[in-house]
């Protein structure tokens, strides 16, 4: 199974260059691993969403282990996403 931290640690190098913010990674048991951000000081586009998704998936090796990624901005600061209702969780 491939590890959150993994997941996080990969994204940060792009996230970080490009000015997005993450908000919440899950992985489940069959690798389907969604990716929730933002981008700072202003709105996310579909750039942001292809960029990191091609990112995230060019740092994986699905030879290795087969996965599914999904990633989606979390949307504005009144947006909630399933367990975060203050809209700071970063886990």
């Amino acid at each position: 199974m491939i590890e959150k931290q993994t997941i996080e640690q990969t994204a940060a190098p792009y996230m970080e260059e490009h000015g997005l913010s993450l908000v919440k990674v899950t992985v489940n048991k069959a690798n389907n691993i969604k990716v929730f951000f933002r981008a700072i000081g202003r709105p996310a586009c579909i750039d942001d969403c292809v960029g990191l998704s091609r990112w995230i998936e060019s740092q994986l090796d699905r030879d290795k282990e087969d996965f599914s990624l999904m990633v989606s901005s979390a949307g504005d600061a009144d947006s909630r996403i399933d367990g975060d209702e203050d809209g700071t969780n970063n886990n």
